[in-house]
């Protein structure tokens, strides 16, 4: 991606990836808020019966941003996809896997700002092995390294000011 190259090769990818996932999609992101576009492709995918997992960070080195992504949790929640909360330090990853058959890593947040604004890097995996590879990875961070936040957990974090911040954010 490449504002000045007006080129948005890896919003396209990502988009491809959503569109084509069968069983199983896995994103890791320190910052998501993405636009509009690719919400509707992870509701498509979730609606096909597709398993979306988004592991995020639990503590952000940019705390405003965290508030407004935890501001998009419900509608995460409404639309079938699973939060996992990385709690072992800061997260910086930026990875993905589409059905452990192909996979992203790169710079690229999924936000606007690394959609429309940066100049972002990412590799596509086409390979089995490695993609397949990647999600086993995810899957181990999930299960070493991560909380689930549930509706239930979300709603006795966030109290009455810290609805206020997210809605600010």
């Amino acid at each position: 991606n490449d504002w000045v190259g007006r080129r948005q090769e890896i919003t396209r990818m990502y988009l491809r990836m959503l569109r084509e996932a069968r069983e199983s999609v896995v994103i890791m992101t320190p910052y998501f808020m993405p636009g509009y576009e690719f919400k509707r492709s992870l509701k498509a995918a979730a609606r096909r019966g597709t398993k979306v997992q988004m592991i995020l960070t639990e503590n952000s080195d940019i705390p405003i941003a965290k508030y407004a992504e935890r501001y998009m949790y419900h509608w995460l929640f409404e639309n079938k996809i699973e939060i996992w909360e990385y709690r072992k330090n800061v997260l910086h990853g930026k990875i993905a896997s589409i059905d452990g058959k192909s996979a992203t890593v790169g710079s690229y947040n999924v936000n606007n700002l690394s959609a429309y604004a940066s100049i972002e890097l990412n590799l596509e995996v086409i390979d089995q092995n490695l993609a397949g590879e990647i999600q086993k990875k995810l899957r181990q961070i999930i299960r070493d390294d991560c909380v689930q936040i549930t509706p239930e957990v979300f709603k006795k974090r966030t109290h009455f000011f810290n609805k206020i911040g997210q809605a600010l954010a």
